[in-house]
């Protein structure tokens, strides 16, 4: 019996994981079975009646070399997209491109029906000549099935479906640059224009004064890398350096433009009349399809001196200062000659009278110089009396003064040797020839032109020298007097 229950539990186990296991597999099918009859693929729709479709053009089927080709892609839709949505990228050979600012979002009415409306713009510039080809677009997206506020006009599909649509090939051909261009500068444009400016007025510019030109360059359809520097050749009166180039490119859904400014200092080391020569730059005319130059005109200014005058004003006052120089030069020349006469007639007939009292006026100042030779002797042989000398020195010597000791010894040795060239104690010293005399005199010097010089001087010793010295001078000169007898009568 309990065997019987347990085959019978087996069984209903086994019913109900079937049960269920066919009841997944039927659910499961049906749901694929839904979604392949009710999901659809919109694929290669460029048709206007569609309800979403691409359309692409270009403003030229034929572009030279290096010149500006906008490539505009435009998305039709009435249907609403889910996040996602997107373009491929512009595939092309042999060609630099870019995207010319953000999409343009609007509405266009075709045959009654309202689409919005998603464009992007390209410029393109074709590197090489010959055939070019703007390769297909792919766009892909999927429809919503909800509505949403985000745009009213929008539609939702029933089921989810996948977009997938590719744009039109585009064949462009592209021309070389032409033959008869004259510049190795190839500049295709709609327009290009040049202008400039200075940094101060050309009348007043002086030697050794600089001025800023500045001149700026505008194109449309290219970009400043294609927009190079001028050159200019520097002389002997004009030097010029330029600076650094400022480009500028501004991209726009119109299209793209540049601009290109360059500075140039000019320095005039000479005076006169300059030509700035005029400036050109060739160009090819797009729209004209014919070479055009953009062209600044030559000028004309004087560059003027330091002083602030022009050259040729300068040149005449120098050729006038010069024929005024000639006239006055002559005019001193006749009046030199006048008196050259003059003084030559006056000499031959005053001669004797001039002799005559040139004569006596050299016998006048000959007698002065005479004169004052005699006072200025008299006053320089006068001798010192060698007593007072000897008083005077005797009594620096006890004030122990090296200074006036000096000074009175010079006296005293003066007076002494009757002589008044003995003004210096070398002199004296080679004079008196005396052994203990001699290093005093020589300390006697040195101490007179030191700082402390009271201190190392022997006043004493060398007193008593002079003393004895003085002494014997006197014994001398009693002996060598003679006695006279008194005259019998007196007068």
């Amino acid at each position: 019996m309990v065997k019987h229950d347990l085959v019978l539990h087996f069984y209903r186990v086994a019913l109900v994981y079937f049960i269920t296991f066919s009841s997944t597999i039927w659910a499961q099918t049906e749901t694929e079975n839904f979604l392949t009859e009710n999901e659809g693929v919109i694929e290669n729709s460029t048709t206007e009646n569609n309800d979403v479709f691409l359309q692409t053009t270009v403003n030229k089927d034929q572009v030279y070399v290096q010149e500006a080709l906008i490539y505009s892609i435009k998305l039709y839709y009435t249907l609403a997209f889910e996040r996602g949505a997107s373009f491929s990228r512009l595939e092309m050979s042999d060609a630099a491109y870019n995207k010319l600012g953000d999409d343009l979002n609007y509405t266009e009415t075709i045959n009654g029906i309202l689409y919005t409306v998603n464009e992007s713009r390209f410029v393109v510039f074709p590197q090489g000549s010959g055939e070019f080809t703007i390769d297909p677009m792919r766009f892909r997206a999927f429809t919503q099935t909800r509505a949403t506020r985000n745009n009213p006009n929008l539609q939702t599909t029933a089921q989810r479906q996948t977009i997938e649509l590719f744009s039109q090939a585009h064949q462009i051909t592209v021309l070389p640059v032409p033959g008869s261009f004259p510049s190795p500068n190839w500049l295709p444009s709609s327009n290009v224009t040049i202008s400039e400016s200075w940094s101060r007025p050309l009348e007043d510019m002086r030697i050794g004064d600089s001025v800023v030109r500045t001149i700026q360059l505008d194109a449309e359809g290219i970009f400043a890398s294609m927009l190079v520097n001028l050159n200019f050749t520097s002389d002997s009166r004009l030097r010029y350096y330029p600076a650094e180039a400022q480009q500028i490119d501004i991209t726009e859904n119109a299209g793209v433009r540049s601009g290109h400014t360059q500075n140039i200092t000019l320095v005039a080391t000479e005076a006169g009349k300059f030509t700035l020569p005029a400036v050109e730059i060739p160009w090819w005319n797009t729209l004209t399809d014919r070479l055009e130059y953009a062209s600044l005109p030559s000028q004309d200014f004087d560059i003027l001196t330091v002083d602030g005058q022009h050259l040729e004003q300068e040149s005449s006052l120098l050729k006038n200062s010069g024929s005024t120089s000639n006239f006055w030069s002559s005019i001193n020349l006749n009046l030199l000659l006048f008196i050259g006469v003059l003084l030559l007639i006056f000499t031959l007939f005053l001669a004797p009278t001039l002799l005559l009292l040139w004569r006596k006026l050299k016998k006048i100042f000959t007698q002065l110089l005479l004169h004052k030779d005699r006072e200025k002797h008299t006053r320089v042989n006068k001798l010192p009396s060698i007593n007072n000398s000897f008083q005077h020195l005797k009594q620096s010597c006890e004030q122990k003064n090296i200074k006036t000791t000096a000074e009175y010894f010079l006296n005293w040795g003066q007076a002494y040797f009757q002589n008044t060239a003995l003004y210096n104690i070398n002199k004296l010293d080679a004079e008196f020839n005396q052994q203990a005399l001699r290093p005093l005199l020589k300390n006697l010097q040195i101490c007179l032109y030191s700082e402390d010089n009271n201190k190392t001087f022997d006043f004493e010793s060398f007193l008593q020298i002079v003393n004895t010295l003085h002494k014997n001078r006197k014994l001398q000169q009693g002996r060598a007097t003679p006695y006279k007898l008194p005259p019998l009568y007196r007068n």
